[in-house]
Order: structure tokens, then C-alpha cells, then sequence
């Protein structure tokens, strides 16, 4: 016994244990998985990738757009989208903690 197999389908009968605790055979020894405080990964996000850009005069919004001029045969102005000169908005902290999206554990009110 011992081999991939094995390991592989203690992963799935016991995932909420390995996702917090990490291994517990004596293969994480030879991994050398470091885990602080009993947990391997936290299942808290503190902060999240944000969606908006920032233009040049430091407004922020999802798309930017600049309007056309008026064509002589059309007779009415357009609008043209902005690619260039735009900064992502970069990490946003959350208010509170919020639980992650590939914690393994359902979640029920009783």
C-alpha cells in the first residue's frame, strides 16, 4: 500500500481535514509541508482583485469610453472605447473577513 492511489482517495473521504491540517501520513514529512498554527491554508480572504481602472484625470470605472465626432454621412456622434493609459485598481481589503470559495464544507442554518 503506500502508493498514489491510496493517497489519492484519502484526499477525497477526508478533504476537510487535509485542506486545513494538510497530510498527516508520514509522506508530509518528506514533502516538508510547514503549516502555522495547525492549518495549511487559511480559509479567510482578507482582500480581493479589484475590477476597475483608473484613468489619466484618476477617475475609476469599469470601461471608459470618448465620444466621436459627427460624420458628415452618419449625422450622429459615437462613442469609442478606451484600452490605452488605464491603471488597474490593484487589492481592495474587504470590511470583514469572508470565507473562501474552495472551502470544502457545507454550510447550513439549523
Amino acid at each position: 500500500m503506500g502508493g498514489k492511489a491510496s493517497t489519492y482517495a484519502w484526499k477525497a473521504v477526508n478533504p476537510i481535514s487535509n485542506y486545513w491540517y494538510g497530510n498527516t501520513g508520514t509522506s508530509s514529512a518528506n514533502l516538508g509541508v510547514i503549516s502555522r498554527g495547525g492549518y495549511k491554508v487559511s480559509p479567510f480572504v482578507l482582500k480581493h482583485k479589484g475590477s476597475m481602472f483608473c484613468d489619466e484625470d484618476g477617475h475609476l470605472a469599469h470601461e471608459f469610453f470618448v465620444e466621436v465626432p459627427v460624420s458628415k454621412s452618419l449625422r450622429k456622434a459615437g462613442m469609442r472605447r478606451i484600452y490605452s493609459n488605464l491603471t488597474p485598481q490593484g487589492e481592495i481589503d474587504h470590511e470583514f473577513p469572508r470565507l473562501h470559495v474552495d472551502l470544502p464544507i457545507i454550510m447550513c442554518q439549523i
